[in-house]
């Protein structure tokens, strides 16, 4: 599993299980930064929001989930444990109050361990999907003409002649959008675009090419 050098998970728990949660992380390549209240932890709360906060409801987590949402939003997966509010009510309350997840204490290490991964995972995709956008919402309006029409196929001659340039104005669009999407290729370009779930907008394309180009991403149907 890779992972930034930036990466930590943030850990708030009782003495005799921080530890093991350490351990725990330390198998997914995160470093701990561990805790013996919610309270402590407040306070050595950075920028970056960790890829998991895993923190015991008797210590403050329900709080501290709190913050976390209002500090990071949605970047910081979060996982609610308890040694003994495990009841389906307790459960389901944690969800609504914005938990990703909620375990028993005594939950099977790899069983942990496993759900841990996801939530980061999952977090990392989101990540980088989020960064893909804002990198493509930087393209000017032909900019993303020239993307929307790469992406379906078209050589640089015939989004030319779609667009009605030259070849060489063509090229100097996909340059100028591959340094903005800190890309290399236009193979690159076109996946950043799928990654990030990001339609080509119709109405930014002539009315000649609206009816020969899809979208850069598929619309998603319901079943």
């Amino acid at each position: 599993m890779g992972n930034n050098d930036d990466e930590y998970a943030l850990v708030v728990a009782r003495d005799h299980v921080r530890a093991d949660y350490a351990r725990l992380l330390a198998r997914l390549n995160l470093r701990a930064q561990s805790f013996a209240s919610a309270a402590d932890a407040s306070i050595r709360l950075g920028a970056r929001a960790p890829a998991v906060a895993i923190l015991e409801v008797e210590h403050g987590g329900c709080a501290l989930l709190h913050e976390l949402r209002d500090r990071y939003g949605p970047d910081a997966a979060v996982i609610l444990v308890s040694a003994d509010r495990t009841t389906p009510a307790d459960v389901v309350a944690g969800f609504l109050i914005g938990a990703d997840d909620y375990a028993a204490e005594t939950m099977d290490a790899e069983e942990l361990l496993a759900r841990v991964r996801r939530l980061v995972e999952r977090t990392r995709r989101e990540s980088t999907a989020t960064a893909g956008l804002r990198r493509l919402s930087s393209l000017t309006g032909r900019e993303q003409q020239v993307l929307a029409l790469t992406a379906d196929g078209l050589t640089q001659k015939q989004v030319a002649t779609v667009l009605g340039i030259s070849i060489k104005t063509v090229g100097a669009h996909m340059q100028n959008l591959l340094g903005k999407l800190g890309v290399h290729s236009r193979v690159e370009a076109v996946a950043l675009a799928v990654r990030s779930e990001r339609p080509m907008r119709p109405d930014l394309l002539p009315d000649r090419a609206r009816a020969t180009v899809v979208p850069v991403i598929p619309r998603r149907h319901a079943g």
